[in-house]
């Protein structure tokens, strides 16, 4: 019998909460671990760009282990269940679910037959699941396992493009990529966002355009010249509203569009301020060691790829008691 579709539906239901961990400081005294050109490279260096990575390797970890966990519990739950019953496992499985397999009436139609085929295997997961759930609760079963501590850096924002005041208790700096799905799909989420906390979150946008994204460093510079202009948001959300279908000719098409000065924003995208520009935070959100995008920091606290509206709010509200 296979038991793994419960697995994640059983650890869902389980909460478990992040600890956050201080910043680590870069220590004057580090040890030096290579010299280039006559500058150092220090171990503090390398340990703070290792944060992140070494962090998602511990998650995987944790993901796993927890996989397995979350699979014997099920499997114990039901092997203690089916011999209270005297039945094998299987049986005592087969007998629990039937009655809302039996059910759904059999179609003699093919393309009916396999929409009721879907139906049964979704019945048989959600009655597996609630069966699971009773049992767990039978036998007062706890996890002590917990995810690894999620670190909380210290992010540097300089001018870079903001919504909310700056005295906002919360500030969220998300890095992101034009060219990226996840972050085209963050939009609306972000939006509520804005609404649900109007005096109490900021939002700083960072860009990091991924290699793989041929037009995403060329929209991000063209984003900035909108950003000199003080139309950074509106060319932000007509750009993603364009991607993933992203050209060189829509840069300038879209400042006309948005009213910007054709002059000057031309002139900025041939200059060389947009290009430094997103060069500085393509060399931040290395030294991070980040790898994708989304990426968020909600006051340093570290977050990776796409969130939805309950998770970031859970997190802000985790941040907004310490600053009442």
């Amino acid at each position: 019998m296979r038991l793994s579709p419960i697995i994640g539906l059983h650890a869902a239901a389980i909460a478990v909460a992040v600890v956050c961990l201080l910043p680590l400081p870069l220590r004057a005294d580090s040890p030096v671990m290579a010299m280039v050109g006559g500058a150092p490279i220090s171990q503090a260096e390398i340990e703070q760009a290792l944060r992140l990575p070494l962090y998602e390797l511990e998650m995987e970890r944790y993901r796993l282990t927890r996989r397995r966990l979350d699979q014997m519990i099920v499997e114990r739950l039901l092997a203690r269940a089916a011999a209270a019953q005297g039945q094998s496992v299987s049986a005592f499985v087969s007998a629990e679910v039937q009655g809302r397999i039996a059910a759904i009436p059999p179609e003699a139609d093919p393309a009916k037959q396999a929409a009721r085929n879907v139906l049964v295997r979704e019945r048989a997961t959600q009655a597996l699941q609630e069966l699971v759930a009773r049992l767990s609760r039978e036998a007062g079963v706890t996890v002590t396992l917990h995810p690894p501590d999620a670190p909380v850096m210290t992010i540097p924002v300089g001018d870079d493009p903001a919504w909310g005041s700056p005295a906002a208790p919360v500030t969220i700096v998300e890095f992101a990529d034009f060219e990226c799905p996840a972050c085209k799909d963050s939009l609306p989420v972000l939006r509520q966002l804005r609404d649900l906390y109007k005096d109490q979150v900021r939002l700083v946008y960072r860009d990091f355009p991924l290699s793989s994204h041929p037009q995403a460093r060329p929209a991000a510079e063209a984003a900035h010249c909108a950003h000199e202009q003080g139309q950074f948001w509106a060319y932000h959300d007509a750009l993603f509203a364009q991607a993933p279908d992203l050209k060189p000719s829509d840069y300038v098409t879209l400042a006309d569009q948005l009213g910007l000065n054709p002059a000057e924003f031309t002139a900025c995208l041939a200059g060389t301020r947009p290009k430094a520009a997103v060069a500085r935070d393509i060399a931040d959100a290395q030294g991070l060691g980040l790898s994708g995008t989304p990426t968020f920091f909600i006051n340093g606290r570290y977050l990776s790829g796409f969130q939805s509206l309950e998770t970031l709010r859970q997190h802000i509200e985790r941040e907004l008691p310490a600053t009442r």
